[in-house]
């Protein structure tokens, strides 16, 4: 797969679609509520769910590589999951299979949870994101309404894409400087010389955020 440092996970799509067009409230809560839901559910509920996700995939033109970026990075999290839980372990079969079962039981939920945040993020644009939470704020604080939350809020359900936006131009960088070698010493390589330079990215957005922040406040006194 060729790698694009303007395609990244949760990265907004603009689309006319019926999934497109409900309210951001409504999907928000839809992704709140599987989040805590789906972790407790039983197996018919899972699979009731599985098949409402493939719908609203479907009526929101979810496109295949968003599919393909998905199921390698759950392929990658769940190798991590099942090597983190056999540390210090004794490697018998049974303890293998019950490992490998809690993994799978795991992921299947982390999947879910997962296209149904995709789903999320790339129907809604960040003005969407901004309104929600401005209603939000406006509701409970009435008169006492800054907009403070609502920037904050937004930044923060921001942050999801930004991780993955950063990291793609990151690998975007790396892949025109160096070799493109897959074994496992390049790819040590590659995490030890991206991770500082995602973290450094990422404080340096934070700081711009709380300055915009405080430009707010300041303009609302």
């Amino acid at each position: 797969m060729t790698v694009d440092k303007n395609n990244f996970l949760f990265q907004y799509t603009a689309r006319n679609t019926v999934i497109h067009r409900l309210p951001a409230g409504v999907k928000f809560c839809v992704l709140c509520l599987s989040s805590f839901v789906l972790y407790g559910a039983p197996q018919t509920l899972l699979a009731v769910y599985a098949l409402f996700l493939v719908l609203a995939s479907v009526a929101a033109k979810l496109s295949w590589l968003t599919v393909k970026r998905n199921c390698r990075f759950l392929g990658i999290y769940a190798l991590c999951i099942f090597f983190i839980k056999i540390v210090g372990v004794p490697l018998t079969a049974d303890m293998l299979k019950t490992m490998t079962a809690e993994t799978l039981l795991f992921m299947q939920k982390l999947v879910l949870i997962l296209f149904t945040a995709s789903i999320f993020y790339e129907t809604t644009s960040k003005l969407e994101f901004f309104v929600l939470c401005e209603k939000i704020e406006r509701f409970f604080c009435r008169k006492k309404y800054t907009g403070a939350f609502s920037t904050l809020f937004t930044i923060t359900l921001m942050c999801v894409p930004r991780v993955f936006e950063v990291w793609a131009q990151l690998n975007y960088a790396y892949n025109a400087r160096t070799c493109r070698r897959r074994d496992i010493v390049s790819a040590y390589r590659r995490f030890a010389s991206l991770l500082p330079a995602l973290i450094e990215n990422l404080l340096r957005f934070a700081v711009t955020a709380e300055k915009a922040l405080k430009n707010r406040r300041l303009r609302g006194c």
